[in-house]
């Protein structure tokens, strides 16, 4: 039979009301047979018509087994690039549940919504994958690689989702209220000595969002007042706050040379991207705190087992002490070996504002030839480090001079470089006032680039990233505190032989 359409209608309906109805409305037998349709579903392909008549007529067989009901249910399929929605009512003529024999479909095309759900999903499947930080596998990494790790996937799932490259993720410093940089593709790194700040004026877009928490869509940098240029020939940008329990932790910032590239949709799927970003860095934090209150247990348990037999021992000494056929020479090293084990005990446990084995030192040789009058400036707010390790190369030959501050240090490696007497090494603490040691790095280098950097950090701690920034950029190496004092001499020995571009002695 034939479908009938428009004003072959019962009891003369205005047809035109049908037409407003959906994308499309018809009325389907149990067969699967169109017994009406509307001219906006007669308008359509004649596969998206067999697939509306399909789900109306499994709906009929389901309710037909199940018993009749009087809802409307919803069924949904694709055709081609387009999605549907079926919203169908089975036709109960006379209040006879048994007789539902017909039914009405009325058709919505839902393709906009289904593309926001599947790239909704996609973001999901991108947060699973930022998540998945097997123990396995992160466990054997170094808190720089494990940055890497996170900082890889970010990239890959930001041109995927979005089709963008260039990109910053930067932190919110509670004490400071500075926008920490922590990774970037494309978009040029402040200025060193310029932050940025969670606040609405005078921080750019980044200061607006981390202080508003809300996202901000940039289309066309040329007009808006906010725009700071970050990107090299950028056009617009959108930029989301980076949420760990509703609390702004940071943001993401990415940026396009192309006018108005981005749209509400992008932003809405960025916003849920970031959350995942934040969850992935603050596991990352996570794992350094459990790594450093892990040491300080083992330290702890080591120096109460270590107490114990040590207190024998110098019982023992003062025992012997009183025996006079024990010569005094014995006693005296037995003395200098109880307190050697405790010094390094002390050493080994203190935690990461200490360097390891400077008895050690095979001071033999006297000063080192490739290290004589080497210019070494050592940048650390904690006078333990500072002092050994200044000290340390001081007694192999090197020129060392010593910076409690950042900014003090900075103004001072650039000072020597102008007057044309560069340092040859900067040692340099990571979490530094005024300064991290990103920045520390970017000054020496721009000074001059010649000049070889080297950056410490308790525990692998990195609370700014600099590492992993600084290692891209031409770092030499990073310590990890505690480190050892002949390690130390075998890195700054390394640095000078690259400032001076051949091998150091030890390695030809």
């Amino acid at each position: 039979m034939e479908p009938q359409t428009r004003n072959d209608l019962h009891g003369g309906f205005p047809a035109f009301l049908l037409e407003e109805i959906g994308d499309g409305i018809g009325v389907v037998d149990s067969t699967g047979e169109m017994l009406w349709m509307n001219q906006r579903l007669e308008a359509l392909s004649p596969e998206t018509m067999r697939r509306f008549c399909d789900c109306c007529r499994d709906l009929l067989a389901e309710l037909a087994r199940d018993g009749v009901d009087r809802r409307t249910h919803l069924r949904s399929f694709r055709t081609g690039d387009r999605s549907w929605e079926v919203a169908i009512t089975p036709l109960i003529p006379g209040g006879d549940l048994g007789a539902a024999t017909r039914a009405v479909g009325v058709l919505h095309d839902v393709t906009n919504r289904q593309r926001v759900l599947d790239r909704v999903d996609s973001v999901d499947a991108a947060g699973a994958d930022l998540l998945a930080l097997d123990a396995k596998i992160v466990n054997p990494l170094n808190v720089a690689d494990r940055l890497r790790l996170i900082e890889g996937k970010i990239v890959d799932w930001l041109e995927r989702l979005f089709g963008a490259k260039d990109f910053e993720v930067r932190l919110l410093d509670n004490a400071t209220q500075r926008l920490e940089l922590v990774t970037s593709r494309g978009i040029a790194p402040l200025p060193p000595g310029r932050f940025l700040h969670a606040s609405h004026d005078g921080n750019g877009i980044s200061g607006r969002v981390a202080a508003d928490g809300e996202p901000y869509l940039c289309v066309d940098a040329a007009t808006d007042p906010l725009y700071v240029a970050g990107l090299e020939g950028g056009r617009s940008s959108m930029t989301v706050p980076l949420l760990l329990n509703d609390k702004v932790v940071g943001v993401l910032n990415v940026e396009s040379r192309q006018e108005a590239r981005f749209d509400d949709e992008d932003l809405l799927c960025l916003e849920l991207f970031g959350r995942y970003v934040a969850m992935a860095l603050n596991i990352l934090d996570m794992l350094v705190v459990e790594r450093y209150t892990t040491n300080q247990r083992v330290s702890g348990a080591l120096r109460d087992e270590i107490a114990a037999p040590v207190n024998s021992i110098r019982d023992a000494v003062d025992a012997l002490k009183k025996d006079p056929d024990v010569p005094p020479q014995a006693i005296a090293d037995l003395e200098r070996a109880i307190a050697t084990v405790e010094n390094r005990v002390r050493g080994a446990t203190g935690g990461p504002q200490t360097v390891l084995g400077v008895d050690r030192l095979d001071r033999s040789k006297g000063v080192d030839p490739e290290l004589a009058g080497r210019r070494v400036a050592v940048l650390d707010d904690e006078a333990p480090v500072r002092d050994v390790v200044a000290n340390v190369l001081a007694e192999v030959g090197a020129s060392v001079d010593r910076f409690t501050s950042s900014a003090e240090g900075c103004d001072a490696i650039e000072r020597a470089a102008a007057a044309g007497t560069p340092f040859d090494v900067v040692i340099s603490d990571v979490r530094m006032p005024e300064r991290n040691g990103y920045e520390v790095f970017r000054v020496a280098k721009a000074a001059c680039p010649r000049t070889q950097v080297i950056l410490m950090t308790g525990f692998g701690y990195d609370p700014n990233h600099s590492i992993v920034r600084s290692t891209q950029e031409g770092l030499h190496c990073f310590l990890f505190k505690p480190f050892q004092a002949q390690q130390l001499v075998d890195e700054v020995r390394k640095a000078v032989a690259e400032w001076k571009g051949e091998r150091p002695l030890s390695e030809r």
